[in-house]
């Protein structure tokens, strides 16, 4: 058990730091350019990162990167604790959000050029948001086990569904590429996509 919560704390780490590189490289350099404070951004929490404007479709879609971290982390911290309530709450949350972020990474994807970054983006938020809800699943039946049931298996799946999820959204925070189409395409959204600006955020 102490492994299992070792190598889970591990990979929501993993998380964070992808979750960092995500808004460091493609919205801090992008709203510093002159480059004046960039050493002290590297400091910056970005868990708690807050966005100058989230109207844009880019800074949409990474403040829901955040708030998917958040839910991992918290996922983490109730297993940490063993809070059987806080990790079928904070897993319901993984998967409510990395849905989200399926469905607007496939409405941004229909105003971006074709390319190899795309489809790994799309890729890589589909499969995220297919383990989640496996993830969900396993966390459930570990949440509801008894203190003398052997779990080993069920903790090893969801250790290979956390490794999963998390290569899977490495791809997407460091998909640098698709961002800058995000930029150079902020017209289109505003304009022929209107469906994007019904999307509710909450």
């Amino acid at each position: 058990m102490a492994e299992f919560k070792k190598q889970i704390s591990e990979l929501s780490e993993k998380f964070i730091d992808d979750l960092k590189y995500a808004i460091e490289t493609n919205i801090i350099n992008n709203e510093d350019d002159e480059g004046d404070d960039g050493d002290e951004e590297t400091n910056f929490d970005p868990l708690e990162y807050k966005f100058l404007s989230t109207k844009a479709p880019k800074e949409k879609f990474m403040e829901l990167l955040q708030k998917v971290t958040k839910s991992i982390v918290a996922l983490s911290n109730a297993i940490q604790k063993n809070e059987r309530s806080n990790m079928i709450r904070s897993t319901a949350d993984v998967a409510t959000v990395f849905t989200q972020i399926n469905n607007e990474a496939t409405e941004i994807s229909r105003s971006l050029p074709d390319g190899k970054a795309k489809e790994k983006l799309l890729e890589s938020t589909s499969r995220c948001k297919t383990s989640s809800v496996q993830l969900k699943i396993n966390i459930s039946v570990k949440a509801s086990s008894d203190e003398s049931d052997d779990v080993s298996d069920l903790n090893n799946k969801i250790i290979g569904l956390f490794e999963l999820i998390n290569q899977c959204f490495s791809v997407i925070a460091h998909s640098d590429r698709v961002y800058n189409d995000m930029d150079f395409n902020k017209h289109s959204f505003g304009g022929s996509t209107s469906s994007w600006n019904t999307v509710s955020w909450n």
